[in-house]
């Protein structure tokens, strides 16, 4: 996101350099300048949606999405925790003492986290038991469970390869955390090594315009802490597409 001010800021400071420097002797042609671009104003709905949008992209790469995930807020509690953001935005303290609630508060959120880590660790349990009893699924040594949809070129990847592939993450409820299908399908570009244990050995089993499912353990995931929407202990599910070998880079 560009912020007008601090543009305005960097082309005053590169207009001072400009003027500082030494004068050529002889006068030279001035370039004529391109015009100046018209930005069309924001309709009011537009300057709302601006706002919401600073938000948005504020708060998306804050702990805030983590804390919802970890402890499952309701709407009311959603609410009642925008009351305290819009006080630390505004530089107000609440209207009560946070030491009277200190260990009471603790207490209360670890037993939400941990509510939720027991049952999310049971739905991965039922979700691997159901995937090891599809005699189509092949397990390997290091608890990879995978199924070949298309096996693709004869030529496969190395762990030191680089590759550019199409693919679509779930949890196991099905929640979708990361594609390439909201990115105009494009493939991403990735070092084998530079991944999970999970993609670096099943990405080797096909070669180009191959397909594969990736049944994922935590232990080769994202392991206990889980990263971003990701929950810890999280099973994960991918179908990946080899699109391109690369050389190591």
């Amino acid at each position: 996101m560009k912020y007008p001010v601090l543009a305005a800021l960097a082309v005053a400071v590169a207009s001072l350099h400009a003027a500082d420097e030494a004068k050529p002797a002889a006068a030279a042609a001035v370039p004529t300048p391109p015009p100046a671009k018209i930005v069309k104003p924001l309709t009011p709905e537009q300057v709302k949606q601006a706002w919401t949008m600073l938000g948005f992209s504020i708060a998306s790469q804050s702990p805030m999405p983590q804390v919802n995930s970890q402890l499952e807020l309701t709407d009311e509690e959603i609410e009642l925790f925008l009351v305290g953001v819009r006080q630390a935005l505004r530089g107000d303290k609440p209207k009560f003492d946070p030491a009277e609630l200190g260990e009471g508060a603790d207490a209360m959120f670890q037993e939400r986290v941990n509510a939720k880590a027991g049952k999310w660790g049971k739905q991965n349990e039922e979700f691997l038991a159901k995937i090891d009893a599809d005699k189509s699924v092949t397990k390997t040594a290091s608890g990879l469970r995978y199924k070949i949809l298309a096996p693709g070129s004869a030529v496969k990847p190395t762990k030191e390869s680089t590759v550019k592939c199409r693919y679509e993450g779930k949890l196991v409820d099905g929640k979708v955390f990361d594609s390439t299908k909201t990115r105009n399908n494009e493939p991403t570009e990735f070092p084998l090594s530079g991944v999970i244990p999970a993609w670096t050995e099943g990405v080797q089993l096909i070669g180009v315009g191959g397909k594969i499912v990736l049944y994922c353990p935590a232990a080769i995931a994202y392991g206990e802490q889980g990263q971003g929407p990701i929950p810890g202990k999280s099973v994960l599910e991918f179908e990946v597409e080899l699109v391109e070998i690369s050389k190591a880079k």
